[in-house]
C-alpha cells in the first residue's frame, strides 16, 4: 500500500466511487505542468507509430488504474490512438522494489515513457536526501539499461496521515526537499517532472478516510495530471510530431 506495511484496502464497491466524467474535469479545468527539461531534446520520444508508456509505483498507482478503468476514458486515458499505456501499480511498493519490478522476468519491451510515482513509503524509513540520491542513481541506471527512453517523474503527494512518522511536519519537509532534488537532478538532461500542486493535505475531501489514499476526487486530479503530463511528452503540444 502506499501507507507502508499497513492493512490492505477492502475492494471499492460501485456504490462507494461511481463512475466519473474525467474528461469533462480535464476540459474544465487542466492542471500545469513543470517540465525539466524540453522532452524534443529527449532522444526516443517523437517516434512514429504508437508510443509504449509504463506507469510504475506504489498504490496510488494501483488504485489511479483501477478508476480509469471505469471512466470514460478508460485505461488509456484517452491516449489509446498515439500511446499503448501499461500500469504496474503495486500496493506497499517501497523505492527498492522498483528496478525488480521493471527489469524481473516477463517485464516485456522497454517503454519509450516510464512514468514513476514511488518513493513516499520510504519516507519516515530513509531520510530524504537518501532517498532522492537513490532515486536519481536508479533513473540513471534505468536509462543505461533502457537508452531513449523518457522518464517522468510523478512527484510525491502529501498525505493526511504518515504511518511510519511520529513528525508529520518533519515528513512533509523531507518529502518537499526530496521532489526538488529530485526535480534538479532531472533538469540534468535525466527526465521531466510532473507535480500535483492541486492535491493537498489541507483539502480532506481529496483522501480517503485514512487520510493515506486518495479518494474519487482525488484521484481525479491525479488521473488529470498523468494525462495532461503524457500528452506533453508525447509532443501534442508541438504538432503532434510523435
Amino acid at each position: 500500500m502506499a501507507g507502508g506495511s499497513g492493512g490492505r484496502e477492502t475492494a471499492v464497491t460501485e456504490s462507494q466511487e461511481p463512475v466519473v466524467d474525467l474528461e469533462r474535469d480535464w476540459q474544465d479545468d487542466p492542471p500545469p505542468v513543470a517540465v525539466a527539461v524540453d522532452p524534443v531534446d529527449v532522444p526516443g520520444v517523437f517516434r512514429r507509430g504508437r508510443q509504449r508508456i509504463l506507469i510504475c509505483g506504489h498504490s496510488y498507482v494501483f488504485w489511479a488504474a483501477h478508476q480509469a478503468r471505469r471512466t470514460p476514458v478508460g485505461s488509456q486515458l484517452g491516449l489509446s490512438e498515439r500511446a499503448e499505456i501499461e500500469w504496474r501499480g503495486r500496493r506497499g511498493l517501497r523505492w527498492s522494489g522498483l528496478l525488480p519490478v521493471l527489469f524481473g522476468m516477463g517485464s516485456g519491451d522497454p517503454p519509450h515513457i516510464l512514468v514513476v510515482h514511488l518513493g513516499a513509503n520510504d519516507l519516515g524509513l530513509l531520510q530524504g536526501k537518501a532517498l532522492s540520491s537513490q532515486a536519481l542513481s536508479d533513473m540513471r541506471l534505468i536509462v543505461s539499461r533502457w537508452p531513449g527512453v523518457l522518464i517522468m517523474w510523478s512527484a510525491m503527494i502529501p498525505r493526511r496521515v504518515w504511518r511510519e512518522a511520529e513528525d508529520r511536519t518533519a515528513i512533509e519537509r523531507a518529502r518537499m526537499k526530496a521532489n526538488r532534488a529530485i526535480q534538479k537532478g532531472l533538469g540534468e538532461g535525466l527526465g521531466v517532472y510532473l507535480p500535483h500542486p492541486r492535491i493537498r493535505a489541507e483539502f480532506p475531501d481529496l483522501y480517503r478516510g485514512d487520510g493515506v489514499h486518495l479518494s474519487q476526487a482525488g484521484n481525479v486530479i491525479f488521473l488529470t495530471d498523468l494525462r495532461q503530463g503524457l500528452e506533453l511528452a508525447l509532443g501534442y503540444q508541438w504538432g503532434a510530431r510523435a
